[in-house]
């Protein structure tokens, strides 16, 4: 049981939340404009800090193997550890990797939990209903994505609105490169080794979640304002005016744009 979740059952019933990405376009996104927004980030979001002093994340995840990477660990875990340390964000973490980010008990503000599964996609990069949980106390699902956690976490605390920034996709093959070309800062690394699945599983976990979401008994609204992308899931809107005027501007372009780069549709489209 993830005991560390039951206060935060619809804590944010009828709110908005954003769930910040690691694609490349958040490198061009100002965030600064976030600062009095619940907003959930995750990984090396550290790494963006300096360009946008105003701005920290309300809520931090991380259930990642890659601080125990023989190569790039200890960056990781120092960008982990750079997220934790601000007494603004709440952090949300598995409990598996503690002795690696925490082993002293320094960081107050986080949550390590342990019940998370992770069922594992296909070849194609489809995956099961069992993806997504409803009740995380229960269980969390990880399926290769922390922004999955983010997704079923956002559904736990009753959001109605949930906007995605830097969800860019279109990822390319890259085996943890000094020169990064999938997220937002070069120096990130991560091991992309098979794109075509990554690129599907990954929309696939937005399309699950897009359903779930609309199961629910109250209504709620997506939006994609990432700033290039090519996830299709949800309604892409310009961020700008969003942010800055609260104008929900639809760009159909773009839309077209990232429906066009998939072979297939995505797999819980209704």
């Amino acid at each position: 049981m993830n005991t560390e979740f039951l206060k935060y059952k619809d804590i944010h019933n009828g709110k908005r939340v954003f769930i910040i990405a690691n694609g490349p376009s958040l490198a061009d996104t100002d965030l600064n404009p976030l600062k009095n927004e619940i907003t959930i980030a995750m990984n090396k979001i550290s790494l963006i800090y300096d360009k946008n002093p105003d701005w920290k994340p309300t809520y931090y995840l991380f259930s990642s193997t890659n601080v125990n990477h023989p190569d790039w660990g200890d960056s990781w875990t120092k960008a982990v550890r750079d997220s934790i340390k601000h007494k603004e964000t709440t952090g949300f973490i598995a409990k598996q990797f503690k002795n690696r980010i925490d082993p002293k008990n320094k960081y107050e503000n986080v949550y390590w939990f342990k019940d998370m599964s992770e069922h594992k996609p296909d070849q194609q990069g489809n995956i099961k209903q069992q993806c997504f949980s409803t009740n995380v106390v229960e269980r969390i699902d990880k399926s290769g994505s922390t922004i999955n956690l983010a997704l079923q976490l956002s559904y736990f605390m009753g959001f109605n609105e949930v906007v995605l920034v830097g969800a860019d996709l279109g990822w390319t093959k890259d085996l943890g490169s000094k020169s990064d070309p999938n997220h937002f800062d070069k120096s990130y690394r991560a091991n992309i080794s098979n794109p075509e699945k990554a690129n599907n599983q990954m929309r696939n976990v937005h399309s699950l979640a897009y359903k779930k979401f609309n199961e629910r008994d109250y209504p709620v609204k997506f939006y994609n304002a990432t700033l290039r992308t090519k996830l299709d899931v949800y309604p892409i809107i310009d961020y700008n005016e969003y942010v800055n005027n609260s104008n929900v501007v639809y760009l159909n372009e773009k839309q077209k744009e990232a429906e066009d780069f998939w072979l297939t549709p995505h797999q819980y489209k209704d």
